[in-house]
């Protein structure tokens, strides 16, 4: 599941606990936070400047989970992951329709406009990182 891995983190709605690199058991997260209803929206955001993990809940952001958590972009790529066990419906938006969370719909919380490229400030102007193919290729 998404958190008890190196480099993953997660919030695992069974127990409203969240992750970072542990599987035994997680910690406390937030009381704003006690179970979650058919329906309701979990999101997930990440600011690069201060290293920040946190997610949201039906549109209203909650308190940062992690911080200081540098995505390794030139070493890795980084991808969002859903761990689920048993049955379950969901629907999954990665940008393609508008987010419960406003201000995510800003220009400035884009992926596009923060991944993909080698430090510096932005695309056209930056190396752009290899693909996963091409990036594993080199250990083959």
């Amino acid at each position: 599941m998404p958190g008890w891995n190196r480099l993953s983190a997660g919030l695992h709605l069974d127990d409203m606990r969240k992750f970072f690199e542990d599987p035994h058991g997680g910690r406390d997260y937030t009381p704003e936070l006690t179970q979650i209803s058919p329906g309701d929206i979990i999101g997930c955001g990440y600011q690069f400047a201060d290293g920040a993990l946190f997610f949201t809940h039906n549109g209203h952001r909650l308190p940062n989970a992690f911080t200081g958590i540098y995505l390794p972009r030139v070493g890795y790529d980084v991808y969002a992951a859903i761990g689920l066990d048993g049955a379950n419906e969901i629907d999954v938006n990665f940008g393609s329709l508008v987010f419960q969370w406003y201000e995510g719909n800003d220009v400035a919380w884009r992926v596009d406009g923060h991944v993909g490229y080698m430090v510096g400030s932005g695309p056209g102007q930056d190396e752009k990182l290899p693909s996963y193919h091409e990036a594993t290729s080199r250990f083959r």
